[in-house]
């Protein structure tokens, strides 16, 4: 149940981006659900890999390694790299605002009063 309100939380966060710079809402959908699968996915590696190297790889197999402290943590960094392809998107955008409100090269030689 709480994965279906990480999937609305992401999808209303993205789309609400989306609509504001006038991208396509349910690309930005996308990235925001790879980036959070993503994240939770990467933090399983790096668990797993300090966990072999620190213990072993017999220590793998362990009933211990499934426990839900470990499934917080990989809730937060899926959700830290969610919010981090947020801020990139969003910066992103905001870039490319600026650049089309400067003036292009259809406006040489035009005077302006500005």
């Amino acid at each position: 149940m709480i994965g279906l309100l990480f999937l609305y939380w992401i999808w209303k966060a993205f789309a609400n981006l989306a609509l504001e710079y006038g991208k396509n809402k349910w690309a930005y959908f996308f990235f925001g659900l790879v980036s959070y699968y993503g994240g939770t996915i990467v933090a399983g590696f790096i668990v797993a890999i300090g966990l072999a190297l620190v213990n072993g790889f017999d220590s793998l197999g362990n009933e211990d390694f499934v426990d839900p402290i470990w499934n917080l943590f990989y809730i937060l960094f899926g959700g830290l790299s969610c919010y981090g392809i947020y801020k990139f998107l969003e910066n992103k955008a905001e870039k490319e605002r600026e650049l089309n409100k400067k003036d292009g090269i259809e406006n040489i030689g035009v005077y302006s009063e500005d």
